[in-house]
């Protein structure tokens, strides 16, 4: 298999940068996370690099939860890897290597209860397929968190890619206020 054709993705050593503990003031994941993450549930964190959010949301599931963690980059799921070891959370984040199509996993096909996609949706080249695949994820009435980066993604773009969520099924519930960032929450609607 080859790995996806992104339009850009970021550079896996610029992971580093992504873990900055100062990030936390602008993206505090307990923050913006905390109202939807309760213990035990199934979460996603779509493009979790090296898991600023995942570790946090491993947290918050819980030893009866999972965390699956989706990158296109092996790199970065190995530093995730190794940050979830240290903080003894393995058990709780699982992560998985996306190739060329976002398919397979049948496995977590209806069992998620919340799903983040942060600032990564402009990196994948079928963003009409991520929603999609996201949805067919997902349980229905369960929340997808949708952010994009304002300084990087046109209004317009941010826009467009919420069409695509609500035609793969999804239904818009509000616009969220986070720092620097187009951001809404998304209903699974069947």
């Amino acid at each position: 298999m080859t790995m996806m054709n992104q339009k850009h993705v970021c550079p896996w050593w610029l992971g580093y940068f992504l873990l900055n503990p100062v990030r936390k003031y602008m993206h505090s994941p307990e923050q913006i996370l905390g109202p939807f993450i309760k213990p035990g549930m199934n979460v996603i964190d779509y493009g979790s690099a090296m898991g600023f959010f995942s570790l946090p949301m491993a947290k918050m599931v819980g030893n009866a939860g999972k965390v699956h963690c989706f990158d296109v980059q092996e790199k970065m799921l190995d530093k995730l890897v190794s940050r979830a070891k240290n903080a003894g959370l393995e058990n709780i984040v699982v992560p998985h290597l996306v190739y060329d199509h976002i398919t397979g996993f049948s496995e977590l096909t209806q069992s998620i209860d919340f799903a983040l996609l942060f600032a990564v949706a402009h990196e994948v080249p079928d963003r009409k397929q991520l929603f999609r695949f996201l949805y067919g994820m997902m349980k229905n009435k369960s929340l997808l968190l949708f952010s994009e980066p304002s300084g990087h993604v046109s209004e317009k773009d941010f826009e467009q890619s919420v069409s695509y969520a609500e035609n793969a099924g999804f239904r818009k519930l509000n616009p969220l206020k986070i720092k620097r960032e187009y951001s809404i929450l998304l209903e699974k609607n069947e």
